[in-house]
């Protein structure tokens, strides 16, 4: 047993700890039933930018993990509340999927085309298109509109490799731009994971941060004053750890090859 399950709660990343897409990281899966069983507080904070907490929900079915939709902390959800706690609803233009736009309608928000736009909301989107980019840009190249990105994520965990994350967005606008978001709502930023203390009820003293990339999960465990668990089930990898930690400059407090380590 790992001294870590002395915490009281466990802030955990998804793809890439739990799952890849709709495939299971079984010895994970067992873990999280397991921390559930010890009465351990537990919410997943994901990256994923193109689903809602309905969607994820289902997905965790599929994984076997009955878990309930406010455990969801995904960045759609945080970003979608963040810009009504703000601004209240909002006039918003998207480069997102449905999930991304689901969420925004629950909050109050009004999708609209970009003309007609108060606030540019960056996502991913796998059909990401030159008209899609063409309405984002000239939105960025507004300074009288507000920009927000859902998260900074360059590469994203999927069942058959790595994927282009919504970094990819974010990163040709500020090429053709020279402008970065107003706000990033995902992590490693804070406004996600003060969401995810105040779901708890904990100080960040009595978490754990989980995830699979050094420069997006355990730093954004560090910002909060959290504890770190890296594994490598997912982007970082045992090949691979030495480099991240030197591109990242940051260190995990504790790293395992999964998240069923825990309990061995």
């Amino acid at each position: 047993m790992h001294s870590l399950l002395e915490k009281k709660g466990f802030i955990l990343d998804v793809d890439g700890v739990v799952g890849k897409g709709k495939k299971p990281i079984k010895p994970a899966v067992e873990a999280v039933k397991k921390l559930m069983d010890l009465g351990k507080k537990v919410v997943f904070v994901s990256n994923n930018s193109t689903r809602s907490r309905r969607i994820y929900t289902e997905r965790f079915r599929g994984y076997g993990l009955d878990v309930d939709e406010n455990q969801m902390i995904l960045t759609t959800y945080a970003t979608a509340e963040y810009i009504r706690e703000k601004h209240g609803g909002s006039r918003i233009f998207t480069t997102g999927e449905e999930g991304l736009i689901e969420e925004l309608k629950l909050a109050g928000h009004d999708i609209v085309d970009y003309t007609e736009a108060d606030i540019l909301v960056v996502g991913s989107n796998r059909g990401i298109n030159f008209d899609i980019m063409t309405k984002a840009l000239r939105m960025c190249l507004d300074k009288s509109k507000l920009y927000y990105a859902t998260n900074p994520d360059r590469i994203f965990p999927s069942e058959d490799g790595p994927i282009p994350g919504t970094g990819m967005i974010v990163g040709a606008l500020y090429w053709m731009t020279g402008r970065m978001p107003d706000c990033i709502c995902g992590k490693p930023e804070t406004v996600i994971m003060n969401k995810a203390l105040e779901t708890l009820g904990l100080e960040a003293s009595d978490v754990v941060v989980v995830g699979d990339q050094i420069d997006v999960d355990v730093e954004a465990g560090k910002r909060i004053g959290a504890k770190t668990l890296l594994v490598l089930s997912g982007v970082t990898t045992e090949e691979n750890l030495e480099e991240m930690i030197e591109r990242s400059g940051l260190k995990p407090d504790y790293v395992l090859e999964h998240l069923g380590k825990l309990f061995e």
